[in-house]
């Protein structure tokens, strides 16, 4: 998938402020799927949130769903050695960092706590912007780990 010179020039505006933290540059750290670490994995699903709501046409909160996307894997930590307890505890954990970090807005939240969804049934993604990053998360993961392992 391609993102057009606008879409891409959109993403890079809007995560700047955000790819300059160093807490956010910790991520790159941390391998989160196969060879991928969790920053590029958060990368991979903005621009995949952006690219299915362009396709998709859908009228989304651009900042909301690409701020929620880079951070929702947010919490700082090398997860491979944290049990299972961490696939339902890590959204939490991202959302009180972002909130912490950048004092995300509500909406932000939503899409970091909903990015397990099924699997974390207590938070549903209700807005267009926390299904897409969802959907995204799923698709990359996927990708990552079955393809992106050298």
């Amino acid at each position: 998938m391609r993102l057009t010179k606008e879409d891409q020039q959109a993403l890079n505006t809007t995560l700047a402020p955000y790819l300059a933290d160093d807490a956010v540059r910790q991520m790159a750290s941390y391998t989160q799927h196969g060879t991928v670490s969790t920053l590029s994995h958060c990368m991979n699903v903005a621009r995949t949130s952006l690219w299915l709501s362009r396709k998709l046409h859908l009228n989304v909160d651009t900042k909301t769903m690409l701020v929620g996307a880079l951070l929702h894997d947010f919490f700082l930590y090398d997860w491979h050695g944290a049990g299972w307890r961490h696939s339902y505890r890590h959204a939490e954990r991202a959302c009180r960092n972002a909130v912490a970090h950048f004092d995300v807005d509500e909406q932000t939240q939503h899409v970091i706590r909903c990015h397990m969804w099924p699997m974390g049934i207590m938070h549903v993604p209700v807005t267009r912007e926390a299904v897409l990053v969802n959907l995204s998360d799923k698709y990359n993961s996927l990708h990552e780990t079955l393809f992106q392992r050298h």
